[in-house]
């Protein structure tokens, strides 16, 4: 029974985020070749048996059910795909634009994951090194020295050694991993970790936290109305079929953009001043042509927007970078000449 049980729970976690984009393609494909959405359920199911991709299957079976009792797509998909594409598929059911939606997003998606790459990569072998360095200072200062000290008077202790002994022995190295923990989370804010709809996560946004995470986020905004605006729906509609849905990660920003909408404004910079783009996005916004459409516009921008989000993780990787060195360069120096200066004061000691 246990077995049995965690089979049903591993069956029933969502699917990885590649799956989960290739499946939603795979369904935009069926829809776009004139498929209704059981029907294309129906075919994926069997080509899903017919190759013994079980998860694939129990997805498809579950959207085929649910589409049988009447429910919108994207309500049946919440349990198996992640909120943001539930969010594009019931922008896609809405306007017919699934297709292009999808494809705009695996578009974001590579950049995302290039940028992502780009930023851990070279991050990897610093991380070890410091956490190396960390468990070297830790076992130096808490383990040896404090038995080479034993037969020497405490203030014939060298400072250096001091020095090192009350960083392994105190709270100092866990604060490194902690401010480098923090720092990360202040400039990236990674979703779900950072939910921007509690008043707390925007009080720390609206000072110039989670930059990273606004920048993709503002990205995802700016491509999703991109293609709504190309097929010739309103920018009130659009926004509005995004809101409907109601969750994810731009739910608190659509809200307040909509209502600039009904109050009058038609400036796009005013409009999409939402938090999510930097000061150079929305002056690029102030700046299209008078003679280009509202989706050229905001392609545009989302292309300089992508940029701008990986530059952001790039400064972040060198600072990290550069705090991950200068730490092991401290650690080393103080591990090295702690243990160093208390071999020469016990060598002095046993000489007199």
């Amino acid at each position: 029974m246990p077995n049995l049980r965690s089979f049903n729970y591993r069956m029933k976690q969502p699917l990885r985020r590649p799956q989960q984009l290739a499946l939603l393609e795979d369904i935009a494909l069926a829809l776009g070749d004139g498929l209704s959405v059981a029907q294309a359920c129906r075919e994926l199911h069997q080509h899903a048996v017919q190759q013994g991709m079980v998860r694939e299957q129990q997805v498809v079976a579950d959207l085929q059910s649910a589409v049988y009792r009447g429910q919108p797509m994207a309500t049946a998909m919440r349990s198996w795909f992640a909120q943001d594409l539930c969010m594009l598929v019931s922008v896609g059911e809405r306007s017919g634009l699934l297709d292009q939606l999808i494809a705009a997003q695996r578009q974001f998606e590579q950049q995302r994951s290039a940028a992502l790459q780009a930023f851990w990569r070279p991050l990897i072998y610093p991380l070890i090194m410091l956490f190396v360095s960390m468990l070297a200072c830790y076992a130096v200062g808490s383990q040896v020295l404090p038995k080479l000290a034993a037969g020497l008077p405490e203030i014939s202790w060298p400072l250096f050694s001091q020095h090192l002994m009350s960083v392994a022995q105190g709270p100092w190295l866990i604060a490194i991993g902690v401010t480098l923990s923090l720092v990360v989370l202040w400039f990236w804010g990674p979703y779900p970790l950072i939910d921007l709809r509690f008043a707390g996560w925007r009080w720390l946004a609206a000072r110039g936290a989670f930059v990273i995470r606004r920048y993709f986020d503002g990205v995802l905004l700016l491509q999703t109305l991109t293609v709504l605006l190309r097929a010739g729906v309103r920018l009130d509609k659009a926004l509005q079929a995004m809101q409907e849905f109601g969750s994810g990660a731009l739910a608190p920003i659509l809200p307040p953009i909509r209502q600039k909408l009904a109050h009058g404004e038609r400036l796009l910079a005013s409009i999409l001043d939402c938090g999510l783009l930097s000061p150079r996005m929305l002056f690029r916004l102030s700046n299209g042509s008078r003679n280009a459409t509202e989706h050229g516009t905001l392609q545009r921008v989302a292309n300089y927007a992508a940029a701008d989000a990986a530059a952001a993780l790039q400064r972040l990787r060198v600072t990290m970078q550069l705090c991950c060195y200068g730490l092991i360069l401290w650690l080393l120096l103080i591990t090295v000449g702690g243990m160093g200066a208390m071999l020469m004061a016990v060598t002095q000691q046993h000489v007199r």
